[in-house]
């Protein structure tokens, strides 16, 4: 099936901010291959900074292949799923790396993960192999009689590789005693072996990589990214940021999120850049790291953004050495941007998705309308469709955006229906958001067929917190909803309808304390209201919306 793209009238605005209207020439090498290059350029140039300990391009090179040996010691071949759960740390980019070059699949997982949903990434991708921050080994322990596919896990320390002496403040919790891992390999023995010797030849066509992400039904998918995804993103990206072999990349966002690898780590090895890794976002050392390695880019989430400028240190460093910070997950507020632009920081918002290998739309420091997502990437085709007809919406009309790019990936893992659902056609994915365009060419994000949550710039979906509701033996019914908040944007709610042996024997509190320890601390619910019954329609579905609309109006009070 072939479908016409609107006419991409946003490429008159490009001069002088982005690629002239012309379409990348991506190259067939997957990105480890430009590592390789880039080492044998760069040298003795950093790569990595952790707290002070930094890696050159050349001991970059030497630890992927080392890590790459440890697995192909451990049985990984090409095709194989390796899955990484760990906090950002310079264990992943090694691993990430090691993995396509012996040309198996990259896993991505949270380590806020709880039990059901390691199992299910694991269980799902039918992973090999996983390398787990050691704090996450007692979850596995726990499952790991559930798992026949997985072999051998590897477990690193968030401090194996942290200097003596610290140049930025360390998360007290880096420094404690790592667990006993009985049964694990530890990764100082996993590298200590020959390192592979000859990358794996892949082809662009070869899945890559499966990211996780929430659908609007059931348990997450597993997006398929093949490498012509990863290397078209991440030229296109690195072209659209303007980015240098200077570039230094404050990492804050989380690695196993498509939006903090792609703007951190991938762009930098694209580049031949530097990353100065922090484990997770402290505004303080954020702010230090800024001050002390003359950071250029700093991706973050709303959140984020608001919490450092806010800062009442925030004043105290030095910030000249920063010009771009990229960020989404919600609109900034204006005054938040205004302190931002007397810093001389240009803000760039961003749109994409998992499916996208990320950004597709960001806005451009010259002309910034408020409240638009921006101009699409050089080469990106769009449709704004009637979601109902699937017929193309006039000019100015909402409808449904549809997103064509050789950043788009293949399909679901293992999810045939969902799949042909989600991509119509080779190169085109349904995002689900409502969209419209004006007469420039900006976009403007005006809601979702999907009914995702997004807190602190993270999305959850209803659907996938209802998964776990159901498995409580008290809960009858239930429908997840999102709330407004100050701060996070939206709060994680649930409605819940109790079987009727369970009425006056459990409360709502005990409802949510049990959530918390099966969801990750952005998705559980915040808060349960019991009721007698949900409203639904005539044919039996749960209306979330009438329980949205009775939140937005206790909010709007």
């Amino acid at each position: 099936m072939t479908f016409k793209p609107m006419e991409r009238i946003w490429e008159k605005n490009y001069q002088g901010d982005y690629l002239l209207g012309k379409d990348v020439h991506y190259g067939r090498d997957p990105l480890v291959q430009r590592l390789i290059y880039n080492a044998y350029i760069f040298r003795e140039k950093p790569s990595i900074i952790y707290y002070g300990t930094q890696f050159t391009w050349t001991e970059l090179k030497d630890m992927v292949l080392k890590a790459a040996g440890g697995l192909k010691r451990l049985g990984v071949k090409k095709g194989d799923r390796v899955y990484l759960g760990m906090q950002n740390c310079p264990q992943f980019v090694f691993s990430y790396f090691a993995i396509h070059a012996l040309g198996a699949v990259v896993v991505p997982g949270s380590p806020m993960f709880k039990k059901g949903e390691l199992h299910y990434a694991l269980s799902d991708s039918g992973s090999k192999v996983a390398i787990l921050e050691d704090d996450l080994y007692h979850i596995y322990e726990s499952i790991t009689d559930e798992l026949p596919d997985l072999e051998k896990v590897v477990v690193i320390s968030l401090a194996e590789y942290l200097p003596e002496e610290p140049t930025l403040p360390v998360p007290p919790d880096l420094l404690i005693t790592p667990p006993e891992c009985p049964g694990a390999i530890k990764w100082k023995d996993f590298i200590d072996g020959e390192p592979l010797e000859k990358l794996e030849l892949v082809e662009p066509e070869d899945l890559a990589q499966l990211q996780y992400t929430s659908g609007t039904t059931g348990f997450p998918k597993g997006a398929m990214l093949v490498h012509r995804n990863i290397i078209a993103k991440s030229t296109s990206y690195s072209y659209n940021a303007k980015g240098t072999p200077s570039d230094v990349s404050l990492t804050a966002l989380p690695l196993f999120h498509i939006t903090g690898m792609m703007g951190s780590m991938l762009k930098a090895v694209w580049c031949g850049s530097t990353i100065c890794i922090i484990a997770r976002f402290d505004p303080l050392t954020a702010l230090k790291a800024v001050d002390k390695y003359k950071v250029t880019g700093f991706g973050a989430v709303t959140t984020m953004n608001i919490a450092l400028i806010n800062h009442p240190d925030s004043d105290k460093y030095d910030l000249s050495s920063w010009t771009l910070a990229w960020m989404g997950g919600a609109p900034l507020p204006e005054s938040v941007q205004e302190k931002y632009l007397k810093r001389g920081i240009r803000l760039a918002e961003g749109y994409g998705m998992s499916e996208t290998m990320s950004t597709v739309c960001q806005t451009i420091p010259r002309w910034i309308k408020p409240g638009s997502i921006g101009l699409p990437f050089s080469g990106v085709d769009l449709r704004i469709v009637n979601p109902e007809t699937l017929e193309d919406v006039p000019m100015g009309e909402e409808g449904e955006l549809w997103v064509c790019h050789d950043s788009v990936g293949i399909g679901y893992w293992n999810k045939p229906e969902e799949s042909a659902e989600s991509f119509p056609a080779p190169g085109w994915v349904r995002t689900g958001d409502i969209a419209k365009m004006d007469e420039d060419g900006f976009l403007w994000l005006c809601g979702r067929l999907k009914e995702m949550i997004k807190t602190s710039g993270f999305s959850v979906f209803p659907a996938e917190v209802e998964e776990y509701l159901y498995k409580h033996p008290a809960i009858f019914e239930c429908a997840v909803v999102g709330t407004p908040h100050e701060y996070r944007g939206e709060d994680v709610k649930a409605f819940v309808v109790l079987k009727p042996e369970y009425v006056g024997k459990i409360t709502e509190k005990e409802l949510v304390e049990w959530a918390r320890e099966q969801l990750s601390v952005y998705k559980y619910p915040r808060a349960i209201e019991f009721r007698d019954a949900l409203p639904k329609t005539g044919t039996g579905k749960i209306l979330r919306r009438e329980l949205k609309a009775e939140e937005m109006a206790k909010a709007a009070k």
